[in-house]
């Protein structure tokens, strides 16, 4: 049965919003909480640094936040930027984490690709791939609770042992962020579950991998993200996200573009697009349209974004409240 989760990025734009900081994050932990009682399966959070906006970038501190104001969803990372990480300080927290959240804890690693991070963090860019293979393969050593050494391009270290060791029999379950097909291979060859913002096609690489690599899909992770907002109408939900929506696409659209990574501006912000591709209006219309693609899409989970940049908590989290009340029932049956 596929699982639903909730993404957060907590950005709070002095253009669009005249809330202090201490009274936008009061609101998105009312949110939080509202969430676990209401049957969320995970709760999400993503990273960039440097933003004017206030993107969340203490994503360690705020996982164990939630972890601790809540009871029975997961906390996970989607995606948290390996290459800004000591692997082992990254072992340790994340293992604290585990053990206060009685094993709740899931971890979507990616690569990062902002020029400005890499460069205000003094990391090279084309290190980011090396260091984060190593982060990874560090991390599930560090989590046995044992004693071990290590001698990679990037790290080297003798008799290391983080404690306490996570609860999780094997560690936090990890996830591999990525857009390009090598990132999605590369996923499937480290054995990792699969955290995406694309489509369905993307995913069916992911599991053909997967297959060519004599292993079963099933026993994967495929978490997708997508735009859901519940309200009276389309017409009104696309209203009230569309300001929020738009500044959040054209801050992506330049951050590919300076990256390379979009030459050909598939990621442009483009207003049509971006309603086309949401999922807005009445509950009746929102089961339906997101019952057609959960039928396909193979994901294990999608995580919905409501809280966009900008939009008032009281909005997001009445479109949240309706989503919970009246469309999640009608797909926990289906």
């Amino acid at each position: 049965m596929i699982k639903f989760g909730y993404m957060m990025a907590f950005r709070n734009p002095a253009q669009l919003s005249k809330l202090s900081d201490v009274e936008f994050y009061a609101a998105m932990f009312e949110q939080i909480e509202y969430l676990d009682h209401a049957g969320f399966d995970t709760l999400w959070v993503t990273e960039h640094h440097f933003v004017d906006d206030g993107y969340l970038s203490a994503i360690m501190p705020m996982m164990a936040a939630v972890a601790a104001r809540t009871k029975r969803m997961k906390v996970g990372s989607f995606v948290l930027l390996g290459p800004f990480y000591h692997p082992l300080r990254l072992a340790e927290d994340s293992a604290l984490i585990d053990v206060i959240s009685n094993g709740r804890l899931r971890l979507g690693i990616g690569v990062g690709y902002r020029h400005e991070e890499f460069e205000i963090f003094q990391i090279p860019r084309p290190e980011r791939v090396g260091r984060t293979l190593e982060t990874i393969e560090i991390l599930k050593r560090a989590w046995t609770g044992e004693r071990f050494s290590f001698e990679g391009k990037y790290f080297k270290f003798k008799e290391a042992r983080v404690l306490p060791k996570p609860v999780s029999p094997n560690g936090p379950e990890l996830l591999w962020g990525g857009m390009n097909p090598a990132s999605i291979r590369r996923s499937a060859e480290l054995d990792l579950g699969f955290a995406c913002n694309l489509g369905s096609a993307e995913i069916r690489k992911y599991h053909e991998a997967l297959r060519e690599l004599g292993k079963d899909p099933a026993a994967y992770s495929v978490v997708n993200s997508l735009q859901i907002y519940v309200a009276d109408s389309e017409e009104q939900a696309w209203q009230e996200i569309a300001p929020g929506l738009m500044y959040q696409m054209e801050l992506y659209s330049k951050w590919l573009g300076e990256s390379g990574m979009d030459p050909a501006g598939h990621y442009r912000a483009d207003a049509e697009a971006l309603r086309k591709n949401a999922i807005l209006g009445p509950p009746e219309r929102v089961i339906e349209k997101l019952g057609e693609v959960i039928a396909r899409t193979p994901a294990t989970e999608i995580a919905f974004m409501m809280q966009q940049p900008g939009l008032e908590p009281r909005l997001a989290m009445r479109s949240l409240q309706r989503f919970a009340t009246e469309v999640l029932p009608v797909l926990r049956k289906a």
